[in-house]
């Protein structure tokens, strides 16, 4: 192992600042907890600014705006739709956050004796393929609490790949293959369907960029020991994955559990503590096992380390209970960390392990104080003793860790009498598993090399044969004829002290010409098909308005926009020769506004009464019976449909609905006589429009002779039976109905009425 030069650390620590998981959008999930309905979720913002912006679920019509002083935190409690019940149905519970300068974000689930908590990966550090990491479920009761992953969508159409490790609780089998399309804040659950069910070696991948999480909603760590908790944490993207570990065990435990899961078949991994433990795996496979000491991992290709804490139940320690946190290879050390130690559900430990090249140890500050100050701990472990690892007890609460020298590795973790959290502080999450020789380029063109991988710490050589060799992480270089040019990269990580050879053969061509299909007029709210011309073996670069931008050769807009009008430019890419770019052109044309008016009462029995419905000026008309005048005459109340089109083609209606509501009219009779001659042999209220009526009659001692709502019914003379003999008898009637403005009223009256035999 080389140390790098200390005159060199201030450049070091500035050239690594980008490297990091601070960013300024954010996209994240919550799944299902065991205390559904009743967990607290928040996300936790820290920044070394000053800042402030937005958490928001954007489907569910929710935000909260946040400020952050420069190296606090400011914690944001999501509302309960956050949480997502259920399986395998795409749901609009996605979380963004967005901040005005870069931040870093944490997430936390708890409830009443159970916490787990996240470090979030900026929608920048995300990726197109992932394994997914959870561990079995938990049956208490018959109630299965599952192991479970979320996919959050980021960007428009996305095409979601998921190849199941186990069976799932949508009936699906392992080893199935789900397709689903996710739009930004769009999520989709996926959850095992028994309780020994284990998601982990799922494979997820896209087309384009989203975020992963996984864990479970209440179980045990390891299987059998009697603590539980909820387990979550974001999935890092394959091309991030490493091959040098460094394991730490978590404070004050007997033992931790962890999982190795390969990338790729044939993989081999050296587990070195006091013992070497080979681990041979396939791509998806996983490899469980128990440490008490901390452990160095190397491999031979790309894998991920998941560190899970044990419950107090197992783990010879008096508090805490199950956790997982998905451990940072040493490939992807930074030079600045900062991590938030939570409080939450009632932790009252709280600790960092910190891992860092034992040379750069007198590099590392932790709050501003020196790593090697008197009661620090520092262990050393690796090849040569070439790696140094801390166990640090902290106070909740903010931590910044920075480092002059190579860079630090950290994870934040604490205890409570019966729960846990546990994150990682990040890492640069750089690409370090992908060729960057490009494909390829345009004749007499100039062709970009860049390694993305930055001096002092690495140093790159490309070899183009025949002695033609460039020092350089990036640079130009024109080619002047057609054909196939080898290159061989050598990239020397000064840090690990490790090379990395990659070679690639560069194809040189003629430009081409592209054309797209054609400019389009369309109608809002209609889908948009673009498309450009077949170029064998293209890639295709779509931008245009409002940042739209794809990469495939025929794409679509849903529900287009007028605001998405405009010009649509593609670039093909043929062997990293660029086509010259062709435009095409969507003009949108707005939605009619067919305007029939607001409901309102007609009586269609007033003299005079006329109504004509107009929606407005259009090129044709369709109404609810199927007439096509652009007028509808009024003749009774119903309900009122016209569809309109305009010149365009493009369609819209309107509905309106009239109710008919009459002035009430009513008339008492003064007399009535009940001798079977048909005329007026009743009392009763005539009347028209009548909504209620209670008619009562009393005689002149007030004895309630008679009583109906039935407004047809009338008093015929009697009571009892007996016919009743000629006098004046008083009467009362409650009628409800309507005024002429159409609103209802209920009046009282009363009066006499004479019985002549």
């Amino acid at each position: 192992m080389r140390k790098l030069p200390v005159a060199i650390g201030l450049l070091f620590s500035i050239a690594l600042q980008a490297q990091t998981n601070e960013g300024t959008d954010f996209y994240l999930a919550f799944m299902q907890h065991v205390d559904r309905g009743n967990n607290a979720m928040v996300v936790m913002i820290t920044s070394k600014y000053a800042t402030s912006g937005v958490v928001e679920m954007p489907l569910q019509n929710w935000s909260q705006a946040f400020s952050v002083a420069a190296n606090q935190v400011t914690v944001v409690r999501l509302p309960g739709a956050a949480e997502t019940i259920g399986s395998e149905t795409r749901q609009t519970n996605g979380i963004r956050v967005r901040s005005n300068l870069p931040v870093s974000v944490y997430m936390h689930q708890y409830h009443s004796m159970r916490s787990e908590a996240s470090v979030v990966l900026p929608a920048n550090s995300l990726g197109s393929a992932y394994y997914a990491i959870t561990y079995r479920g938990y049956n208490q009761n018959g109630i299965v609490h599952p192991s479970e992953l979320i996919v959050v969508g980021v960007e428009d159409d996305t095409e979601v790949r998921i190849r199941l490790s186990d069976d799932t609780q949508g009936g699906r089998k392992a080893g199935d293959q789900l397709l689903v399309r996710l739009n930004p804040g769009e999520t989709f659950q996926v959850q095992a369907q028994s309780a020994q069910g284990d998601l982990t070696g799922t494979f997820v991948e896209s087309d384009k960029p989203f975020a992963l999480f996984a864990g479970a909603s209440w179980t045990e760590v390891p299987s059998g020991c009697s603590a539980r908790d909820n387990l979550l944490e974001q999935m890092y993207p394959l091309s991030t994955w490493g091959k040098q570990f460094v394991t730490v065990p978590n404070a004050e435990t007997d033992f931790d559990v962890f999982r190795i899961l390969a990338s790729e078949n044939q993989t081999i991994a050296l587990v070195q503590g006091q013992a070497t433990d080979t681990v041979r795996l396939n791509a998806g496979a996983f490899y469980e096992y128990r440490k008490s000491e901390a452990t160095y991992i190397s491999s031979n290709k790309p894998i991920a380390v998941m560190q899970y804490n044990v419950g107090s139940g197992c783990s010879g320690h008096r508090v805490g209970d199950p956790s997982m946190v998905f451990l940072n290879s040493l490939e992807q050390i930074r030079d600045t960390v900062t991590l938030y130690n939570s409080t939450f559900e009632a932790i009252t430990e709280n600790y960092i392990n910190l891992i860092s090249l034992t040379a750069d140890t007198a590099f590392i500050t932790i709050d501003g104080k020196p790593l090697n100050s008197p009661g620090t701990v520092i262990n050393t472990i690796g090849p040569g003793k070439s790696f140094a690892y801390a166990r640090l007890p902290v106070a909740a609460g903010a931590h910044t860790l920075i480092s002059s020298g190579c860079g630090i590795i950290a994870t934040a973790y604490g205890y409570g009498n019966v729960e846990s959290y546990a994150y990682s502080g990040g890492a640069s999450f750089r690409p370090i598993n992908a060729n960057t020789i490009p494909e390829g380029g345009c004749l007499n063109d100039t062709v970009f090399f860049d390694t993305g991988l930055r001096p002092p710490r690495f140093s790159s050589v490309w070899d183009f044969g025949n002695g033609d060799t460039v020092q350089a992480s990036k640079f130009f270089r024109a080619f002047h004829r057609l054909g196939t040019f080898p290159v061989q990269l050598t990239i020397t990580d000064h840090c690990l002290d490790r090379k990395q050879t990659l070679s690639k053969n560069l194809e040189i061509s003629l430009r081409k010409a592209l054309e797209t299909t054609g400019d389009l007029l369309v109608c809002q709210g209609e889908r948009v098909q673009l498309g450009a011309t077949d170029l064998p073996g293209a890639r295709y670069e779509w931008t245009g308005p409002n940042g739209y931008f794809s990469p495939e050769q025929l794409p679509h807009l849903a529900g287009v926009r007028p605001e998405d009008a405009g010009a649509y430019r593609v670039t093909g890419n043929v062997s990293g020769c660029a086509t010259f770019p062709a435009e095409a052109r969507v003009d949108v044309v707005p939605t009619p506004t067919p305007d029939l008016g607001p409901d309102t009462l007609i009586c269609p029995d007033l003299e005079g009464f006329s109504m004509q419905l107009a929606p407005g000026d259009f090129a044709a008309y369709r109404w609810q019976d199927g007439a096509t005048d652009p007028y509808f005459d009024v003749l009774e109340e119903g309900i009122f449909t016209v569809q309109v089109w305009d010149r365009h083609g493009c369609t819209a209606s309107d509905t309106l609905t009239l109710y008919q509501r009459c002035p009430t009219k009513w008339f008492v009779p003064n007399a009535f006589s009940p001798n079977g001659d048909g005329v007026n042999d009743a009392f009763r209220v005539f009347g028209e429009d009548i909504l209620s009526l209670d008619l009562r009659i009393y005689d002149r001692w007030g004895t309630l002779l008679f009583q109906t709502n039935d407004q047809s019914q009338g008093w015929d003379g009697r009571y009892k039976g007996e016919a009743l003999n000629s006098g004046v008898f008083l009467w009362k009637a409650a009628i409800e109905g309507y005024r002429r403005n159409g609103k209802k009223f209920t009046e009282i009256l009363s009066g006499d009425v004479t019985l002549v035999r």
